[in-house]
């Protein structure tokens, strides 16, 4: 498992990789003036959730809901 940035990745993941994971992140939330950080801020503010929840883990949540509703990680048919 590896920490970057104070930021957890629950996979193993190399480090090469990771910082290039979390560096495209950091880029797409300061892309457009910061338009997609302002939305997860938006998104944070109506969930009535306090200021030390990050945009990154606001990203983190909603990216896992969307991955666990499309079943994605989970085993295919075929492998059951």
């Amino acid at each position: 498992m590896i920490w970057w940035r104070r930021v957890f990745l629950p996979v193993q993941v190399p480090p090469r990789a990771a910082r290039a994971i979390l560096d495209t992140e950091a880029e797409a939330l300061r892309a457009d003036d910061g338009a997609l950080h302002h939305r997860l801020v938006s998104i944070r503010e109506e969930a009535g959730l306090p200021e030390e929840i990050s945009a990154l883990r606001v990203f983190d949540v909603i990216a896992w809901m969307d991955g666990k509703n499309r079943r994605l990680g989970e085993p295919s048919d075929l492998e059951r």
